[in-house]
């Protein structure tokens, strides 16, 4: 635990105080609820703390819906295999990500419960570090099924890039709005990341 005492006689810096008392308190809530049954606790995270935030400007539709649609350049993405077909199919997990469907993906995801764990939220609008849908393209193992895209679709080997997962954390952070993102939600104090191996790392936005 991180005091004022601070390191052989030495007093630590505020910021170091502040940011050892909110990772602590943000482990203790995860592990809470994970006790309750409220919650998983992922591993196996990729460390986005050196991607710099997107305070604002990013746009659902052509950032996150981006994503879903188009990974890789190459118009391969979680629309993909997350897609009715224009209720053709059943959507893998059964979340359907296709902006060509209705209803959008954006009512897919906000404050909807997990198919796979009803306990798991995709998307808990300033809450990044509460919402499977980054933790599904940021962790190997995300407390419930595996990472996504699945199977490292489409070659074995394909994950979003940390940009691409800092985005989708910031979009989260500023409140998952439908429309562009303007840095109203952010706080005074903004440290980003999740757990790395099980261990946590960095912070979440202050609501």
């Amino acid at each position: 635990m991180i005091g004022k005492a601070g390191i052989r006689g030495q007093r630590l810096p505020r910021w170091l105080v502040v940011l050892g008392a909110v990772a602590s308190a943000v482990t203790a809530s995860i592990a809470s609820q994970s006790m309750a049954g409220t919650a998983a606790v992922p591993t196996g995270c990729t460390d986005i703390s050196a991607t710099p935030p997107s305070y604002s400007g990013i746009q659902f539709g052509a950032g996150i819906e981006g994503i879903f649609t188009n990974f890789n350049g190459l118009g391969q993405g979680c629309a993909d295999c997350h897609t009715t077909a224009m209720d053709t199919q059943y959507p893998s997990g059964n979340l359907d990500l296709d902006p060509a469907d209705a209803p959008s993906p954006y009512a897919n995801l906000i404050n909807v419960p997990s198919d796979q764990d009803p306990n798991l939220t995709y998307v808990v609008p300033n809450h990044p570090e509460r919402s499977l849908l980054f933790w599904k393209v940021n962790c190997t193992d995300p407390g419930t099924g595996g990472r996504m895209p699945s199977n490292g679709y489409p070659d074995g080997m394909t994950v979003l890039s940390p940009y691409q997962q800092a985005l989708i954390w910031d979009w989260i952070a500023e409140g998952a709005p439908p429309g562009t993102t303007n840095g109203i939600f952010r706080g005074t104090f903004d440290i980003r990341g999740l757990f790395i191996d099980g261990i946590f790392q960095n912070g979440f936005e202050i609501p």
